[in-house]
């Protein structure tokens, strides 16, 4: 029995969007590369990105409705969320083959920002750390998320290729977490001002590089770099740089 799940990320629209494109390419690398490794019986949920995080009355009255007490904390994350995920077809993760389904949540959930939540079709709400411990002892599909000891015959190339998980764009990921960062900053009454005073200053490529995420989404380092015009070692060691210093602000 499959149902529909959303993920409420505090990203924004078109940084969510990127992330779920950037699915969208692990996956159909993923199936090319090991298509024999799904079961006929088992299904990947589809991903999309848009649509509007319900409003909060909506989420009262589902707690209201399911007789649970809606706890304050999960409130306070569910009002910083400004876009969702949809996982439609997602399967049962107590009955049934559910890998996709498990593979497709450890791939997102990590990406999804800080303070992510899970609507598993029906409340409670899940935070994304909840939710990944509770999947931890899951089998996922073999490869899909670098774990190779979920198959048998994992030892054995698929289709005669070299095993291997399909990799991300050079700095997409740490794009994703600047990204969150600046956002996260950003929407804070006090730490908007820190986040100022720290990209004043900052370089004026970390400056420029920043703006570019907030445009245009995380985007990879080689995109970056073309799109600034410096040379990609450059671009890398500042944006590992800036990420450290965002991690250290939130701190």
């Amino acid at each position: 029995m499959s149902a529909t799940w959303f993920v409420y990320s505090p990203l924004s629209p078109r940084a969510i969007s990127a992330l779920a494109d950037e699915y969208e390419r692990h996956l159909e690398a993923y199936i090319d590369e090991h298509v024999d490794r799904i079961d006929e019986d088992e299904s990947v949920p589809e991903v999309a990105a848009g649509g509007e995080v319900p409003p909060v009355s909506e989420l009262q009255a589902a707690y209201a409705l399911a007789k649970r007490p809606l706890p304050k904390p999960i409130l306070a994350r569910y009002r910083a969320c400004k876009s969702v995920l949809t996982l439609d077809r997602a399967s049962d993760l107590e009955v049934g083959p559910c890998r996709g389904l498990v593979s497709t949540l450890r791939y997102l959930l990590p990406r999804a920002g800080e303070g992510a939540l899970v609507f598993p079709n029906d409340v409670p709400l899940v935070p994304v750390e909840e939710m990944l411990a509770r999947i931890e002892d899951k089998r996922g599909l073999p490869g899909f998320d670098g774990d190779e000891d979920d198959d048998e015959d994992d030892d054995v190339p698929a289709m005669g290729k070299p095993m291997g998980k399909p990799k991300d764009a050079p700095g997409q990921v740490r794009a994703l977490r600047v990204l969150a960062s600046l956002e996260g900053l950003m929407n804070d009454p006090e730490l908007s001002l820190d986040l100022r005073g720290t990209l004043q200053r900052s370089s004026k490529l970390a400056q420029r590089y920043a703006a570019l995420l907030v445009e245009d989404g995380a985007v990879s380092d080689i995109k970056a770099s073309k799109e600034l015009g410096v040379s990609v070692e450059e671009l890398t060691k500042m944006a590992d740089e800036l990420d450290r210093t965002l991690l250290a602000l939130k701190d």
